[in-house]
């Protein structure tokens, strides 16, 4: 295409700015109102035009600022022009190649964009999986927000796929998964802005890095502790260890910011960075099972982690909650799977769900009530954390061992934590001894789980970093 032509009957291309596969990126104006977009000129005959449709295709379903909007389309026998925003500036490996390394100040607020824009793809149904962030998809404008271009590689996230089919990614920025070790999802993403972040903040590019040596490497380069731990967390090889999602992400940023003092509540993000899913089950139905997990989802939510609630046991006790909860204005959303009420996603009939919910959410809260079923203990077993609420007195240990020989079946004993109210008269080791377990904790009374006050909430802490190492999770924060 020449300077000067036109297309579409309004567009006049002034001059390339780009090319790859079987596009070409023109500067164009509106030859009425003279104002600038990016024209892409697609090969209808070229070998990646499929590709190339298919981003254009995804973008068209997308609006956020951070994300060019396609605004026309046109064509004619050779070609497909595709009418975009044209974002002015450079891409971060222009900048960082001409200004060096990043500040953390600025790093930082960068960050909380990149997240910004995650939260947003990953919040699509299905949620929209990037899988190629790196400083050359990313163009700092000259209002100075960052925009994220390039969907070559993004797509839909699929339940059912067990890995990659394809290996897409760059070296250095690409997680494990992307290669043929597992599936992408949203953590992949995280990956990627982790790797980019590092590069960043060190001018290292992260293919020369050893991987065991990033958080080390950040810190040499005058990178504080918190935000040289926060990358190093989004790094991790195992997709289970990394930050669960963008929006703990922009909370951990947020408070980096606004340090809270040593012992306050919301040191409890020092716990546990990855996803966390807990089953709440109870020995005998009314022991507190759904009580137990409203105050954890509630206490989640208030640390500011994007949590659920999914009811597994179908009792009514979620509808006739839902209905108090309408009555006092505190439901911002509702449909028929679900509704949204003081920061927490309840989710109606889990038994119906197959564990979808807990996508998207870094804190997933499963109410089973009694586990009458095996379908019901399989999916409890698939919790990261399995509380067996019990009855607080001596006497009543007999009902719990018959539940544990009821359970045999399904290895109760393993990674199955038994917990007693703790205004209860039970004592500790006699409970370890008489269920030949030690997977044995004291739930702190609380009075109201919509109401927590700082020592009920330190309190809840306290039992989750014991309950930890019973289920097999360590600390990923320092």
């Amino acid at each position: 295409m020449k300077q000067g032509e036109i297309i579409g009957l309004k567009y006049r291309i002034l001059k390339p700015i780009g090319q790859g596969g079987s596009s070409t990126v023109y500067l164009g104006e509106n030859t009425v109102l003279s104002n600038p977009w990016a024209i892409k000129a697609i090969e209808k005959d070229g070998p990646s035009a499929m590709d190339e449709m298919r981003e254009i295709n995804m973008l068209k379903s997308l609006n956020h600022p951070m994300l060019p909007r396609i605004a026309d389309l046109c064509e004619d026998e050779r070609y497909i022009y595709i009418i975009m925003d044209y974002i002015e500036g450079e891409t971060l490996s222009e900048v960082i190649k001409a200004e060096g390394k990043i500040r953390e100040p600025r790093l930082t607020d960068w960050a909380k964009q990149l997240c910004d824009v995650l939260i947003y793809l990953h919040s699509r149904q299905p949620p929209v999986i990037y899988r190629d962030m790196k400083p050359s998809n990313i163009i700092l404008g000259k209002n100075g927000r960052l925009y994220l271009v390039d969907f070559g590689t993004a797509k839909s996230y699929k339940e059912q796929a067990l890995e990659d089919t394809v290996y897409i990614g760059t070296q250095g920025y690409a997680a494990p998964e992307q290669f043929g070790s597992g599936k992408s999802d949203e953590r992949t993403d995280l990956y990627n802005m982790g790797m980019t972040l590092f590069h960043l903040a060190t001018g290292i590019h992260p293919a020369q890095a050893a991987h065991d040596e990033i958080e080390d490497i950040l810190r040499q380069n005058g990178i504080s502790h918190g935000f040289s731990s926060f990358i190093n967390n989004l790094v991790r090889h195992d997709p289970s260890k990394r930050i669960g999602d963008a929006g703990t992400c922009l909370v951990l940023l947020d408070r980096m910011d606004s340090p809270q003092r040593p012992g306050t509540a919301s040191a409890c993000h020092s716990l546990y960075a990855g996803r966390l899913t807990i089953g709440v089950a109870g020995v005998v139905h009314g022991i507190g099972a759904t009580f137990t997990a409203l105050c954890l989802a509630n206490y989640f939510a208030s640390m500011g982690h994007r949590t659920a609630f999914v009811d597994y046991c179908a009792n009514g006790d979620l509808a006739r909650l839902e209905a108090i909860m309408h009555r006092s204005s505190r439901v911002t959303y509702a449909d028929e799977k679900s509704f949204v009420a003081d920061g927490i996603t309840y989710f109606r009939d889990g038994r119906t769900a197959l564990g979808k919910p807990a996508r998207g959410f870094g804190r997933v809260l499963c109410d089973f009530g009694c586990l009458r079923d095996e379908k019901a203990v399989s999916e409890f077993n698939r919790s990261d954390i399995r509380l067996v609420i019990c009855p607080p007195a001596d006497w009543k240990l007999a009902l719990i061992d018959d539940y544990i020989a009821r359970m045999s079946p399904y290895d109760p004993n393993r990674e199955w934590i038994y917990a007693f109210p703790s205004f209860g008269k039970a004592d500790k080791k006699h409970i370890k001894k008489t269920l030949k377990t030690n997977n044995v904790l004291f739930f702190p009374h609380i009075s109201n789980p919509y109401s927590q006050n700082k020592n009920e909430q330190k309190s809840i802490q306290a039992v989750l970093k014991e309950a930890m190492p019973m289920s097999g999770i360590m600390p990923v924060l320092r």
